[in-house]
């Protein structure tokens, strides 16, 4: 499939969502939402996209204006690097459209204001409710971005030498990903070692690797827009003590009893459940902090959730982290994670080769 046909059958579906809601008209401004639907990067308050029934009108800045008409002849392109908002509102008047949309959890107080007092009518977020179910090609990029983490694993953990310090593996790992083609990390790069590994959000620090202590990694990067995530904990030393083996193996077995809970049908908070029994069957429970997983695409945090309160039930092309812990404060903590893509009869492993 074209780029072309990608967009056309996205603001298709778009339209659909539409005219569910009685909208004739649909107003973009978050840049994520708008790469999503023209595989092109904008920064932050750079356009404006207007979806309506006819077709799709972009206000950008001057200098994407040859650029995109070019990629997309389809579409209008109106240069204009300045009052876009006010802009957009006088083309939906000028289109006679009666009923036009906008993201409010997206959008920005002054923009809001403007669209609110035009008659523009808050509606959900309809671009995030497609961004959930990832077409082939979303998942072929993604899976290309796992693999370029899982190899990051692969190549660094043979380097982990005593005396090393957390931020140098940070920067070690972040110039191999960007050496395979990556354009950024998914987040800030989590190194661990000792006592930190026991903060599941910890802040990688100056902090040394000693002899014999834990190591806990999580990390990921962009690909092609695309995020991955991937966490993997081990002993360094010949000396793992009985306790981190107990937690790591139960750690493991939660993550592989939460991947084969998910299929297509099933609620997300049950997969939660699932993983979150076999640590507190073992005694656990109060040491596994946070939620077992969460959406990954275009941002690292996407819906639906792996966790104990969502509703969501799990629909094939959801790409969801699988990612139990227990972390003993003052000691050491394990945290194994995979991100998975929801298959016709289960889930599939992207984080490998």
């Amino acid at each position: 499939m074209t780029l072309q046909q990608r967009v056309l059958e996205k603001t298709t579906a778009l339209k659909q969502l539409m005219k569910q809601e009685g909208l004739d008209g649909l107003v973009i401004t978050n840049n994520i939402d708008q790469f999503y639907i023209l595989d092109f990067y904008f920064y932050p308050a750079e356009t404006v996209l207007l979806i309506y029934e006819g077709g799709l009108v972009c206000f950008t800045r001057q200098l994407y204006e040859a650029p995109l008409k070019k990629m997309f002849p389809f579409m209008q392109v109106i240069g204009q690097d300045k009052e876009r908002t006010a802009a957009v509102v006088a083309e939906a008047a000028r289109l006679g459209l009666k009923r036009v949309g906008f993201d409010a959890e997206k959008e920005n107080y002054m923009a809001g204001s403007l669209f609110k007092a035009s008659g523009f009518v808050e509606t959900g977020s309809h671009v995030s409710l497609l961004r959930q179910t990832k077409d082939e090609h979303e998942i072929a990029v993604l899976r290309d971005s796992c693999r370029i983490a899982y190899e990051t694993y692969e190549y660094i953990k043979p380097l982990l030498k005593t005396g090393v310090s957390e931020f140098e593996v940070a920067a070690e790992m972040e110039k191999f990903m960007r050496m395979k083609g990556a354009s950024a990390t998914s987040f800030l790069t989590i190194i661990a070692f000792g006592e930190n590994t026991a903060n599941p959000h910890h802040e990688t620090s100056h902090r040394k690797l000693k002899d014999n202590e834990a190591v806990l990694m999580d990390f990921g990067c962009i690909y092609n827009g695309y995020c991955s995530d991937i966490t993997r904990s081990w002993w360094h030393g010949d000396k793992e003590p009985e306790e981190y083996t107990k937690i790591w193996h139960i750690v493991d077995k939660a993550r592989q009893s939460g991947i084969a809970a998910e299929k297509p049908g099933v609620a997300a908070q049950k997969v939660d459940a699932t993983a979150r029994g076999i640590i507190t069957d073992a005694g656990y429970g109060e040491y596994f902090t946070h939620r077992l997983g969460h959406g990954v695409g275009m941002e690292i945090h996407e819906e639906p959730c792996n966790d104990q309160t969502t509703t969501a039930i799990l629909k094939k092309g959801n790409v969801i982290t699988v990612e139990p812990g227990i972390y003993l404060p003052g000691k050491f903590g394990v945290r194994l994670e995979d991100t998975t893509v929801i298959t016709d009869t289960g889930a599939d492993i992207l984080t490998r080769k």
